[in-house]
């Protein structure tokens, strides 16, 4: 009978029954794992999050612990049962311990901790998108499930098509995070708004003669039947040799406001010389902000050209107008935060439910920081107008499109902190004191999904609830409808 070696025999006794080893060195290092799970605040409520242990060793047992439970995996692929990590996070803390056998002995690596805390809301949805910008017909919506690792598609740009023609979806959004009352936008072949407003499906055309296009990026009212949106005639320049491959511009943007009731459009602002963009409310629907640029250029293709070459000078700023829901009153444009005065430029602002903390994306320039190297946060406190940047969250690499939770505790946004290229899915748990935890990745069943998976993130927005409205119910209605056109009414000014 052939003799085991001590590895051979340490692995046998591993496969057999996984058990922390009895006697070890120390080291002095936290192990490295992918994703970096290390020492974060998660929700009460989230999936298992599965990791990979990059460190060199012949074998790894890991221990996770809470007040009550204790789980040992072997392997250098931890993957948590699901009914072990829900007794797992009862608990306030998970301590994790893992141990690498090498040169014919154990080490254990300096233990971590996750702290458990809030819940978050149960499902997330965003866009799925090729890196490749020719390739966006493969665009889909997806929505998956934060408390397990079930995904399903929304609606896919491949659904509805003829031979010649496509369609192109577009910036899905909910109405209080419930997804009874939803919007995306559906461009080129059968093209128009689609809502779901109660449960039911509509379409409908916002162009009209006195606005430059359909409506773009959305903000739906939080109390009354509006939504305000942008009006963007958007066009994109790929560098031949940069390291931002990609610049989108908007050479005209302006705001609208849709009333649901009456299926009408008016004006926000529409300043010919201003480029507004990314409507946001305050959480009463009281104020609306946005960022806009000055832009005093040519007109035609020729603009277009000035435009792209004066790109980096372009400085948006923050700016709100006071607005009386009853009425549907607007007051004067008021400057929230003078971005060009720093050589910075602000982008998609977004209020927490409590009304008190603006958080935006401020890079270089331009109004899409997904397209850039480096783009950070700056967090805006509404009581007392301070501000500051937000450097836990922020990384080397460009983060971009955020969103709070429904309970105000979380954030998730897209980022290309892992490596530059392919936007992923962050979470951030926020404090009593406005600072936020250390950001982890959406778990995945497997811990090697964002090395592997060649599509990026965009867009997420948290939900309570999935989207009842199947894909095909989707494809059928935006098939066979016809979009009704908006009617143009004056704006209403205090």
């Amino acid at each position: 009978m052939k003799k085991l070696s001590i590895p051979a025999l340490a692995m046998l006794f591993v496969a057999c029954s996984p058990k922390a080893p009895a006697t070890y060195s120390t080291a002095n290092s936290v192990p490295t794992i992918f994703p970096d799970y290390t020492d974060i605040t998660i929700p009460c409520n989230i999936a298992p999050l599965n990791f990979l242990i990059e460190e060199q060793a012949d074998a790894f047992i890991t221990v996770l612990k809470s007040t009550s439970v204790e789980i040992v995996i072997k392997g250098s692929e931890v993957r948590i049962p699901k009914s072990k990590w829900n007794k797992l996070t009862n608990a306030p803390e998970i301590s994790v311990q893992i141990f690498g056998y090498t040169d014919k002995q154990w080490t254990a690596y300096k233990p971590f901790k996750m702290t458990i805390s809030d819940e978050i809301d149960p499902y997330i949805s965003y866009r799925i998108i090729p890196v490749a910008v020719e390739a966006y017909e493969k665009l889909s919506i997806h929505q998956r499930s934060l408390t397990s690792f079930k995904e399903n598609v929304v609606f896919a740009n491949t659904m509805v098509h003829n031979n010649s023609q496509g369609t192109c979806i577009n910036c899905h959004y909910y109405r209080n995070w419930e997804t009874d009352n939803m919007l995306f936008h559906v461009r080129q072949y059968k093209g128009g708004t689609v809502l779901v407003l109660n449960g039911e499906l509509h379409k409908v055309n916002m162009k009209t003669d006195s606005t430059l296009s359909a409506g773009v990026y959305p903000a739906w009212h939080p109390t009354h039947d509006y939504i305000a949106l942008s009006n963007n005639r958007t066009h994109q320049s790929v560098h031949a040799a940069s390291h931002d491959k990609l610049e989108v511009l908007d050479d005209i943007s302006d705001l609208i406001l849709y009333d649901i009731k009456n299926n009408t459009v008016s004006v926000i602002e529409n300043d010919s010389c201003e480029l507004e963009n990314y409507p946001a409310w305050s959480a009463d629907g009281k104020k609306l902000y946005y960022v806009s640029y000055r832009y005093e250029g040519g007109y035609g293709d020729k603009r277009k050209n000035e435009m792209f070459l004066a790109r980096e000078d372009f400085h948006f700023n923050l700016y709100s107008k006071s607005f009386d829901p009853d009425t549907r009153t607007w007051g004067p444009v008021v400057m929230e935060y003078d971005a060009a005065a720093v050589d910075s430029s602000i982008t998609w602002p977004r209020v927490s439910p409590d009304g008190t903390k603006l958080l935006a994306c401020i890079s270089t320039h331009g109004v899409f920081p997904l397209d850039q190297i480096v783009s950070d946060y700056i967090m805006f406190d509404l009581t007392s107008g301070s501000y500051r940047h937000v450097d836990e969250l922020n990384s080397p690499f460009a983060e971009s499109y955020h969103t709070w939770s429904s309970n105000g505790k979380w954030i998730v946004f897209s980022t290309r902190r892992e490596d530059g290229v392919h936007t992923r899915l962050y979470f951030s748990h926020i404090d009593e004191n406005g600072r936020f935890s250390k950001p982890f990745a959406l778990p995945q069943r497997d811990p090697e999904f964002n090395r592997e998976f060649l599509y990026a993130f965009n867009i997420p927005e948290f939900m309570k609830e999935p989207v009842h409205i199947s894909p095909r119910q989707f494809a059928s209605f935006i098939s066979s409808t016809e979009a009704t056109r908006s009617k143009y009414e004056s704006k209403r000014e205090k």
